[in-house]
């Protein structure tokens, strides 16, 4: 049983706006903190090349801070995604575990599920993280990564213990490739500008305009998890149950 993207879509969107408040919660956590803190690292290592480079080596100065910001950055929202966003995953997927179910979904249930779910998703989800951001430095590896790696977050949470996830997602995903693409192609509105103009404006205009697009940011992310989920579950005739009980 194959959903198409517009039903995905709509119902993603449907589950996003009905837990607003929860989906908030979790990218102020997981964007917003984690924005502050790759800017503040960025910040720092700025200052270090400063004192140092300043008098003696202007130009060369210029160079290390630019390079420097795009590394540092990048390794600081590597781990910090990778790590918290290991609970922030299925605690936005518990979203949809309880839209499933057909029952109300809570904050406290949210966080609470990331939390139970954060052993089982942490290496699958770091690694997958991981590859996507590196891949930032080459846009060609972050499309491809980001296409293979779509399911692990749903195979993650919903199948506890479940051995070589990311090989699993890759496998799943060989036959949705051109759907998944379309669908990301959605979140270009927002990454896009974001990227290529927003972070630079936001290091210039003080920590609530960093912080706000790290919350933006990450609740795109959020509503592709929704959707990813039910393109995952859909690949089976009779839909996967998520846990029994959960609520």
């Amino acid at each position: 049983m194959r959903i198409s993207m517009f039903d995905a879509v709509r119902n993603a969107l449907r589950v996003f706006f009905a837990n607003l408040h929860i989906i908030l919660f979790i990218s102020l956590i997981t964007g917003g903190i984690g924005a502050l803190i790759a800017d503040g690292v960025t910040g720092a290592v700025f200052g270090y090349i400063e004192r140092h480079y300043a008098e003696s080596d202007p130009i060369r100065q210029g160079q290390m801070m630019l390079v420097a910001a795009q590394l540092v950055a990048m390794f600081a929202m590597t781990l910090w995604g990778g790590v918290v966003g290991a609970w922030a995953a299925p605690a936005t997927i518990y979203l949809w575990v309880q839209e499933y179910n057909k029952k109300p979904a809570s904050l406290a249930g949210a966080i609470n599920y990331g939390i139970d779910r954060f052993p089982d998703v942490l290496k699958a989800h770091f690694l997958a993280f991981a590859a996507v951001m590196l891949g930032q430095i080459i846009i060609l590896p972050t499309i491809v990564f980001g296409l293979q790696y779509s399911f692990v977050d749903a195979i993650a949470t919903l199948k506890p213990g479940e051995r070589g996830v990311l090989s699993l997602s890759s496998r799943l995903t060989l036959g949705r490739r051109g759907q998944i693409f379309r669908t990301f192609l959605l979140g270009m509105i927002w990454w896009v500008p974001w990227q290529l103009f927003g972070t630079f404006y936001a290091q210039d205009s003080g920590w609530y305009v960093m912080f706000a697009g790290g919350v933006v940011d990450y609740a795109v992310l959020a509503f592709f998890d929704l959707v990813m989920v039910q393109y995952y579950l859909s690949l089976y005739q009779k839909a996967t149950q998520p846990e029994p009980g959960v609520g």
